[in-house]
């Protein structure tokens, strides 16, 4: 069971170096600290706030949809961050292109990436024809996490998978 725990480790770290480094060009390090911030919490609860505030029928149940999205999927995540207390990359590794600190030294699983997610999902679950800019948006802010050195892949990759179950599970239920 350790050798295949360390394989997947290793692909993790090697995954992580690869967008870490591999991508690094002047118009990302510009761009991604921007992009990263859509699934923050300022973007993500204004965005929420406005629909259901100024918003009218379907765009008003989107934004509450959302609200229950990211306020479920966010507590799930803060549970596992604090449960598993792993490191972020810029702590742990070597010669990481740290481009924004954050301000909590957990990186499992990544909280920016589930509220892209779980924002992506609820909008195009509403407006179909949005889905495929919604979702290229969340994995972009998924992407942004690990270019700008604060997450591995796998904590994107959970991460989204949070924002995805919770989000498909709150627009069934309503």
């Amino acid at each position: 069971m350790k050798k295949i725990l360390d394989k997947v480790v290793n692909k993790d770290i090697k995954l992580f170096y690869l967008i870490n480094k591999s991508l690094k060009c002047k118009l990302l390090d510009y761009t991604m600290p921007y992009l990263t911030n859509l699934g923050g919490a300022l973007f993500t609860i204004n965005f929420t706030l406005f629909f259901m505030l100024f918003g009218s029928g379907k765009l008003q149940k989107v934004g509450f949809e959302a609200l229950l999205a990211l306020l479920s999927s966010g507590l799930v995540v803060q549970i596992i961050k604090f449960i598993f207390k792993r490191k972020r990359p810029y702590l742990n590794l070597k010669q990481v292109n740290l481009i924004k600190k954050p301000f909590c030294f957990n990186s499992f699983p990544s909280g920016h990436t589930t509220a892209a997610f779980s924002l992506a999902i609820i909008i195009g679950s509403n407006f179909p024809s949005f889905s495929l800019v919604s979702n290229a948006l969340a994995l972009v802010v998924g992407v942004s996490r690990a270019y700008i050195g604060v997450h591995y892949p796998s904590d994107i990759f959970i991460g989204a998978t949070i924002g995805i179950y919770f989000s498909n599970y709150i627009h069934a239920l309503i």
